[in-house]
């Protein structure tokens, strides 16, 4: 994952990783919709 990462990084991709124990948290859903509005704003 971490060499991928980097492969990512330098074809010019900005890369956003969660981890799994982020995804298994009550809350998860609206951590990832959270991230993704703030995402969105960002490529406005």
């Amino acid at each position: 994952m971490v060499s991928e990462d980097r492969r990512l990084r330098l074809a010019g991709y900005e890369v956003y990783r969660f981890g799994g124990a982020e995804l298994m948290k009550d809350d998860a859903d609206r951590m990832v919709a959270e991230f993704f509005d703030q995402l969105a704003e960002r490529m406005r």
